[in-house]
């Protein structure tokens, strides 16, 4: 009997990474989607560090980089030093970031002020977060996940995994 453990815990691990890689392979992350209108986008507002209640609305004219990450996530943090440059050098009237951080209040705040983050950082702790990015497109639910919407509310991209500074101009 002990003998036939190992290979159960392997064929079930096994049989998970498939599902996994399966998952992956069916997903279209890194190009853009078919366009959606713009009611077919979901809508939030959600609290800034500071309190106030943003939501993409809040930025017309302007492509809306919505970027859900965490501090636990080593991938997250890799992007944040490009996302704040992004912020920089395009924000003044074409790109708005939102990072939606999935994770506790207090940590987000505390890893913002370090990093310095030039964008609306909104916190949202629980399931809700993951549920938020479901309805806005992601299919593997991991992080980080960004969705870019243009102007007129159509989808320019959705990219599951960290993104690129290249990627992000790209489809400016």
């Amino acid at each position: 009997m002990k003998t036939w453990i190992p290979l159960i815990l392997i064929a079930v691990a096994a049989a998970v990474g498939g599902f996994a890689l399966q998952r992956l392979l069916q997903a279209d992350t890194n190009t853009a989607s078919a366009p959606d209108g713009p009611t077919a986008l979901p809508t939030f507002s959600i609290p800034n560090l500071g309190g106030e209640p943003v939501t993409p609305d809040d930025f017309p004219g302007r492509t809306v980089l919505i970027n859900f990450w965490a501090t636990w996530c080593p991938p997250c943090r890799d992007e944040i030093p490009e996302l704040i440059e992004l912020q920089d050098q395009y924000g003044d009237e074409q790109l708005q970031i939102l990072g939606i951080a999935l994770d506790d209040r207090a940590r987000v705040a505390e890893y913002a002020a370090r990093m310095g983050m030039n964008y609306p950082v909104l916190v949202v702790e629980g399931a809700e977060g993951f549920d938020l990015m479901d309805a806005y497109g992601a299919q593997i639910g991991g992080l980080p996940f960004n969705v870019m919407i243009r102007p007129d509310g159509t989808v320019a991209m959705r990219h599951e995994g960290a993104v690129t500074r290249q990627e992000i101009e790209s489809r400016l």
